[in-house]
């Protein structure tokens, strides 16, 4: 097969072979690669080519999100399999794990911590939110442990958050229990807390 090419939009490169629009590359996997166009290739070399491509553009993609916010491993990998295929996106992501920007252990501190302090999520709802992004048990249970009690956190902030009313309606009270159960906190506590505002 007869290699040609054509330049397409943001720097990237057009493959045609025989004349038949193949896929598309960045410039820096076509210039960098052993060919040029009107070569002879084969079916193996296309192959090999748009590899290098899949993962050039999975690892892209893969650092405009972790720009955006910190994920975790199983996050980034979830995301980029959408679009990418299994091969392009495990390279993608252990070349991000490789480099240190992605780390499970640094995301669990930290995301544990905004929850706490931000949302004034329950540590119940706290490790329940990191077992969702694939953290393992044992970084949970670390991250969580190093959350401490303030005034600016805890139930007493999370209801602040929610803004109560009248404590004494029976329909602001079962919102009341609703949202506080959402974030974590657990029947005996809120039953504590509500108690404790009566008084």
């Amino acid at each position: 097969m007869t290699v040609t090419v054509t330049a397409a939009k943001s720097g990237r490169i057009n493959i045609f072979a025989d004349g038949e629009y193949r896929f598309t590359v960045p410039s820096d996997i076509w210039f960098s690669s052993p060919f040029h166009e009107g070569d002879e290739v084969t079916e193996n070399e296309l192959l090999a080519l748009k590899k290098a491509s899949g993962f050039f553009f999975a690892y892209e993609s893969a650092m405009r999100m972790l720009g955006l916010r910190a994920h975790s491993k199983k996050e980034l990998t979830q995301k980029l399999r959408v679009k990418y295929g299994e091969e392009e996106t495990l390279a993608a992501v252990q070349k991000c794990e490789k480099y240190g920007f992605i780390n499970d252990e640094a995301f669990a501190r930290e995301f544990s911590r905004e929850l706490h302090e931000r949302k004034h999520y329950a540590p119940a709802r706290i490790k329940n939110e990191l077992r969702l992004r694939g953290i393992s048990s044992e970084l949970i249970e670390n991250a969580v442990s190093l959350l401490e009690e303030t005034d600016e956190t805890g139930i007493e902030a999370a209801a602040a958050k929610i803004r109560i009313k009248d404590i004494s309606d029976e329909k602001e009270k079962a919102r009341v229990y609703r949202r506080l159960l959402s974030m974590g906190y657990s029947y005996s506590e809120i039953a504590a807390f509500l108690r404790a505002c009566d008084d």
